[in-house]
Formats: structure tokens, sequence, C-alpha cells
């Protein structure tokens, strides 16, 4: 790859050395060969000025400048046109010089006298690294805005279908008031338990996006067992068509360090056996013990529920698109395991199995409040 005569006449190149024969014949040789846009000033303050109301793309700068070096002046002109390459001029090249212009970042250096064949194989070597920088910066650029834009579509998407899925369990309720036949209401059962999940999908999406944006200046001290009961009020309600039971002590307050989602995570913790638990009465219990681990206070919330092993199996899984479901168990891409390890490491908790064999009891660790 190498500059046609398109790239030559787009091309602005800046020469700062104080010998003025020099600078001639360099603007000489590039005018030659294409370079039409050539410009040379004799120091480094002249440099700054140019270079500070005009963009070019390329400055060739001498090393010894009356009034600076001209290391120092790439480090200031850098500051000026980061978007610029620069190529050293010196009289006397060496080993130190080379170290340095790569310590620099700079394109590549001339030592004089040099041939006009090595200043032009020098400048087209920049070019073509100038050239693949701005057509980088340029995709990094679109590849920004078309990254807000889908996370717009996302948004809008999940809105409408969030909002389609309130209005369909919403019709479900009135039909469920005609009095439908048994058959009817088989087919309404199906019908319905689609729309939970795709409704507890979209809800979960949303969930996701506010988890990443959360800091903790909001975690407090909350009540767990107050919360659970509130969700199991809550889902005996919302889930009156199933018949399931939650057992454990919420009378008793636990204070954890947590915030409002813990209720979030609480509900998705139950949905996971409300939902997909396919025994005609489905059973979960909880229970409570203050344990201490690592010289921290923990409240390990011991679950024994439907599969929820599933939750240990994705502890250490940090974004949704390395989650790993066989086809046979679809009904867990509900992000719902997700969900919940996202908002246990997020508290500073984790997750345990206590007995390694078992996919149904599982233990989570949530930090107590300090007394």
């Amino acid at each position: 790859m190498s500059a046609n005569g398109f790239v030559k006449e787009k091309i602005s190149i800046l020469i700062i050395d104080d010998d003025q024969d020099i600078g001639d014949l360099f603007v000489e040789i590039l005018n030659r060969n294409g370079f039409q846009n050539v410009r040379c000033v004799g120091t480094g303050e002249k440099g700054r000025a140019v270079l500070s109301d005009e963009f070019f793309n390329i400055a060739m700068v001498d090393l010894k400048l009356p009034d600076i070096n001209g290391m120092d002046l790439i480090s200031q002109l850098r500051s000026i046109s980061p978007d610029t390459e620069f190529i050293i001029i010196t009289g006397y090249g060496t080993l130190d010089t080379a170290i340095k212009a790569m310590q620099f970042d700079v394109g590549g250096y001339l030592e004089k006298p040099v041939s006009p064949d090595k200043i032009l194989r020098t400048l087209d070597e920049v070019i073509v690294k100038h050239i693949l920088k701005l057509e980088n910066q340029q995709y990094l650029k679109d590849l920004g805005i078309a990254h807000k834009e889908i996370l717009y579509l996302n948004d809008l998407l999940v809105n409408n279908v969030d909002a389609l899925n309130q209005s369909l369990l919403l019709t479900m309720v009135q039909i469920d008031k005609l009095n439908p036949t048994a058959e009817q209401k088989k087919v309404l059962s199906l019908f319905q338990e689609a729309i939970r999940k795709n409704a507890r999908l979209t809800r979960n999406i949303k969930k996701l996006q506010a988890i990443s944006e959360k800091t903790r200046d909001n975690i407090t001290e909350v009540d767990i067992s107050r919360t659970f009961a509130t969700v199991v009020n809550r889902l005996r309600s919302d889930y009156s068509d199933k018949n399931f039971e939650v057992t454990g002590n919420f009378n008793q307050p636990r204070l954890v360090l947590a915030d409002n989602d813990l209720n979030h995570m609480i509900t998705e913790l139950l949905l996971m056996s409300i939902l997909n638990d396919p025994k005609p009465k489905i059973r979960i219990n909880v229970n409570f013990e203050n344990v201490k681990k690592d010289k921290t206070d923990y409240l390990k919330v011991n679950v024994e529920a439907f599969q929820v092993k599933y939750i240990f199996d994705q502890k250490d899984v940090e974004h949704p698109t390395d989650l790993k479901t066989s086809t046979t168990e679809q009904e867990f891409q509900d992000l719902g395991p997700f969900v919940i390890n996202s908002l246990i490491r997020f508290y500073n908790g984790f997750v345990a199995l206590p007995f390694e064999a078992k996919r149904n009891i599982l233990d989570i660790y949530l930090p107590l409040c300090e007394d």
C-alpha cells in the first residue's frame, strides 16, 4: 500500500528546519512528486503558531532548532495537534536518535544529507500509517454512534414488548371472567404461561441495564425477612393459579446490606421454582443463619427450591452473552439466575452449594449490617 496521486493532493506537510537550503530542497522534492500542500518554517515558535492555526497531516521536525530541542517541540505540537504524524530530521544520526524516535512514536527519522528516495519512502510509510489511524478513528466513531442507536432501539423494543405483555395479561383476566369452557381454559392457560415468561424476560433485560448503572451510594440496611414476606404475598396474588407454598421464619427482622433491588432478586429466586417446577404442589423452603466467613459477618440464606443450582452454575458469568444453556433447558433462558448473581455480587455476597450432588439446595451469603 502506497500513497497515490489523489492522496498526495490531500496530504498537508509542515517542515520545521532552520536551514533554509534544506527546507527549500524538501519543498522542491515534495512538489515535484505530487505533494502540493507543503509549507516550511525556520523555528519552533513559528511551527507552533502555524500548527495552532492550521491542521497538517505530517510535520517534519529538525532536532536542532535555534529556539528549542526538536523532541521537546514534538511533545508540544502533539498537544496542539494530536492527529499529526511526525518525522525527525537530524544531521547526526545515531542509535540514540533512533531509540528516541521509537520512544516518541514518530513515523521515522531522516539523516542529513538525505536522498530524495529516502524522503519519499519514509513519507510514504508515514502516510500509510496516518491514513490507517484516521480510518480507525472514524470506524470507532461510527461504531459508537451505532452502539447508541442499538441501545435506543433495544430500549424502545423492550418497553413496547413490556407494554404489550401487560395489555395481554389484562386481556386474559377479562376473558377469564366470560366463563370459558374447560378446553378454552386450557388454551388460555398455555397462552398466559408464555406471556408471563416473556414479561419476565423483558423485565430482566431492563433490570440488567439498571444494574450496570448502579452505584453503591444507595446501599443501606434492608430487612430481608420483611422483603421475603412482601414478595411472597405479591406472588400469591399475581400467580393465584399456581399451587405453591413458601415456608420460612419471616417474622424476625434480619438486616443485610442491600438496596431496593433485593425485592427483585427474591422475586426472581422464587419465580424460578413457581414458573418451572412441574410438580402439582410447589414447595419452597427458606432458612436463615448468621455466619462468619473470612472475618466478615454474613446472613446465610438457605433455599430449597426447584433447580436453584442454576444460580450456582452461573455465579462466575460476567455477561449474558457468555451464558451456556442446552436445548433441553430453554426454560431457564429468562435471565433470572444471571440477574440474581449480578445483584448478589453487587451486594458483595456470594453463593455456595451445601450438597454438591443436589440441584435443589443453595446457600446465598449476604453481608450483615454492623451493630
